[in-house]
């Protein structure tokens, strides 16, 4: 089959994989399962803005990014609040994004890897079938939507350092600052991409489309930012809830995580074992309900009364504080949590009724194992162009391992560890193709370029180096 035709039949598989996951499982027909950006989506439409009831205070908020919740205001809009017709226009929109980052993930592997186009079709396949990157389409979260700007941020980003287009350039602007107003902890992909472009131009020629790529990012979140300013009356990034996050995977009877160990949940899983798909996934998610929030045991009235009394910010600051004093009083605490969430985010998350499923373990397992195998067996020559992945994943785990953990936090990364995973396939050599003879081609326009700049200098004149 001509490479062409493999990338759409992997597209379209990854499309339908999700969507069958979403008739199958039926989860938006499951009541509460849009958390706080059902509840902000649903007061974007009833004229309070972005607003919510957090920490018993109702009003303007900066406790969500708002990209995601415009995306469900949106599913809303269209189908009614919180009803199923809306959550299933948003997850077959989910299961389009799926597909996206299927493609995403093989244009990010011949970018990166250009002379193994098996490799790439092999990421996509990965992408496409890989159990948490299918199942995260039915769900009101974030990750699925992570994912792909992730993806298509680095799939862009090496694009762009290999072609020095600006048009390109601009795009990884664009995409990162939309990543940021998404998830902004997944802005620490940012030093994996300074790492692709000085890879390829070298640190001082590097310095100016990096200039470029942080500015245009900088430009798309600076409304974001202003409005939280005028909000809340100071400095908030996009988030403002880093303290309220840390306290909760800190606090004296955390468990690394923002959920508590009950021992009722597993009799809700017991109640409801056996039966259909469905039946399974509606069991997954009356545990999870049940399991509730270390809030539910943390905080007492006299808590709430006093944090309703300050701004959000402050209200995020002053739980900080708790937390640290809780792992002043325990020292050695600290890193047995930090140990227990880093072995979460690599493996699985105990306190998450949702991971007990045995797909779900044997399917992240699989992708970690496959991912170093294929790291290994690629060889050299594709693990030093996609070592800026490494590094992105790298940061991104070690700050849930310091702060707090979850299993949908793994989710963004998952598209990167396929393209990993692929080099089992791709071998160590690259393979003779017409993908790589397009890519010499590239670097052969360029360099004539480069000498008739560079003579230009010599003589005196300027450069149209940027223009």
């Amino acid at each position: 089959m001509p490479h062409r035709r493999w990338i759409v039949a992997v597209v379209a598989l990854a499309v339908a994989a999700r969507v069958a996951a979403i008739l199958v499982l039926q989860s938006h027909t499951v009541p509460r399962s849009t958390y706080e950006h059902g509840e902000i989506a649903a007061n974007l439409l009833d004229g309070r803005g972005f607003s919510i009831r957090f920490l018993g205070v109702d009003g303007p908020t900066s406790q969500q990014a708002p990209v995601y919740p415009l995306l469900v205001a949106a599913s809303f809009a269209v189908g009614g609040v919180e009803t199923p017709a809306a959550l299933l226009l948003l997850q077959l929109g989910q299961a389009i994004l799926g597909g996206l980052t299927a493609l995403a993930a093989m244009l990010l592997a011949r970018e990166a890897v250009p002379g193994r186009p098996r490799m790439a079709v092999l990421a996509g396949l990965v992408v496409a079938l890989h159990p948490t990157l299918v199942y995260s389409a039915t769900h009101v979260q974030v990750a699925c939507l992570a994912a792909l700007l992730v993806t298509a941020s680095f799939a862009v980003s090496y694009r762009s350092a290999r072609t020095g287009n600006r048009a390109d350039r601009l795009a990884t602007g664009a995409l990162l600052g939309l990543l940021t107003l998404t998830d902004p902890i997944l802005a620490l992909i940012a030093p994996g991409i300074c790492w692709i472009w000085i890879r390829a131009r070298g640190l001082v020629g590097a310095l100016r489309p990096l200039a470029t790529i942080g500015l245009v990012a900088a430009l798309v979140v600076s409304p974001w930012v202003a409005r939280n300013y005028r909000v809340h009356g100071e400095f908030v990034p996009v988030k403002s809830t880093f303290g309220y996050a840390f306290w909760q995977g800190n606090c004296s009877l955390s468990e690394g995580t923002d959920k508590v160990v009950r021992p009722s949940v597993d009799r809700v899983l017991e109640a409801r074992a056996g039966g259909s798909l469905a039946e399974r996934n509606r069991a997954l998610w009356d545990a999870r309900h049940e399991a509730g929030y270390i809030d539910d045991i943390a905080l007492t009235e006299a808590d709430d009364l006093l944090l309703s009394s300050l701004t959000e910010p402050a209200r995020s600051r002053l739980l900080f504080r708790r937390a640290l004093d809780d792992l002043r009083a325990d020292p050695a605490r600290y890193p047995r949590l930090c140990l227990r969430r880093l072995l979460a985010f690599v493996l699985w998350d105990d306190t998450n009724p949702k991971t007990r499923s045995l797909i779900y373990r044997a399917g992240h397992l699989g992708l970690t194992l496959l991912a170093l195998l294929g790291w290994i067996a690629s060889g050299p020559e594709a693990r030093r162009p996609l070592a800026p992945t490494l590094l992105a994943a790298g940061l991104i785990a070690g700050f849930h391992a310091l702060t707090i953990v979850s299993a949908r936090f793994h989710v963004p990364i998952e598209p990167l560890a396929a393209v990993w995973a692929a080099g089992i396939a791709a071998g160590s050599r690259p393979e003779a193709s017409a993908e790589v003879a397009l890519h010499k081609a590239d670097r052969n326009r360029m360099i004539p370029a480069i000498r008739t700049r560079s003579g230009a200098a010599a003589r005196g004149r300027s450069p149209a180096v940027g223009r």
